[in-house]
């Protein structure tokens, strides 16, 4: 079988994969390789052609490989494999995927879906590693939870109750099959902040675009004591901080993440 292989920049992942897996029959495999990503797909019908996935990709794309792989797609699956590890406290695996030897990593089981969150965003990192430095005390709220990921590290870090929302039903699926695949409780809601309250929390992860957090600042019925905010470029970062400081919150710290920025604020 032949397999095309993507290989672009870390923090291009998650928009290469939102364009290119609604054309992929069989979707694809993605794994970390140093400080790129390498998005492996196997040649089926209706895959597109090398030009075709140039075309989607567009500039974001750094290389594009093809090569023979084993027809058995388990052989193909398991050859690939390699644990994601954030912040040398969590692992990050799908179902299918062997439990990791290091009994002392929280391991994280997410389905393969087209949800933002997979662990691979340097956002979706950098909240991670936020929070693992965190005491996990309190009400948690989860705002964009797209796969559900920091909900679902929140919950096992000792955060409770939790709550997680998104815009998109698809993410709400997606995230609440992945609670239950880990075994935790958090309630799952579909909820627009531009339009609707957002549920509030003693410790709120807003990791969204700089008008969703606006939004979040201006709607939010209480003030967190603790707001890990992310999803925003450093120039950014003046807009966001602003708003919740009208809140009466302080930055505490900031975190880059590639091209990205994380506040941490109290």
């Amino acid at each position: 079988m032949l397999e095309l292989t993507l290989r672009v920049g870390a923090g291009e992942a998650e928009e290469v994969l939102d364009a290119v897996l609604p054309a992929l029959p069989g979707g694809a495999h993605v794994r970390e390789v140093g400080e790129g990503v390498l998005v492996t797909i196997a040649v089926t019908p209706g895959t597109p052609d090398e030009e075709e996935l140039r075309r989607l990709v567009g500039p974001r794309l750094i290389e594009l490989t093809a090569a023979e792989a084993s027809d058995d797609w388990r052989e193909r699956r398991l050859a690939r494999y390699e644990p994601l590890i954030v912040a040398e406290r969590f692992l990050l695996r799908p179902e299918w995927a062997p439990r990791g030897e290091d009994r002392g990593l929280i391991e994280i089981v997410l389905e393969q879906g087209p949800a933002f969150g997979t662990g691979l965003h340097p956002t979706t990192q950098a909240c991670l590693a936020t929070m693992a430095e965190t005491e996990g005390d309190g009400s948690f709220a989860d705002v964009g939870c797209g796969s559900g990921v920091l909900s679902i590290a929140a919950a096992k870090l000792g955060w409770s109750p939790v709550v997680a929302i998104d815009v998109d039903p698809n993410s709400v699926r997606i995230a609440r099959a992945n609670a239950d695949r880990n075994g935790v409780a958090i309630d799952m809601r579909r909820v627009d902040v531009a339009s609707e309250p957002p549920p509030g929390a003693e410790t709120v992860v807003a990791n969204v675009p700089p008008a969703v957090q606006l939004a979040l600042a201006e709607r939010l019925d209480a003030t967190p004591e603790l707001l890990i905010a992310s999803g925003f470029k450093p120039d950014e970062i003046p807009a966001v901080a602003s708003a919740w400081e009208s809140r009466g919150l302080s930055v505490a710290d900031e975190v880059r993440a590639n091209e990205w920025s994380v506040l941490v604020m109290r």
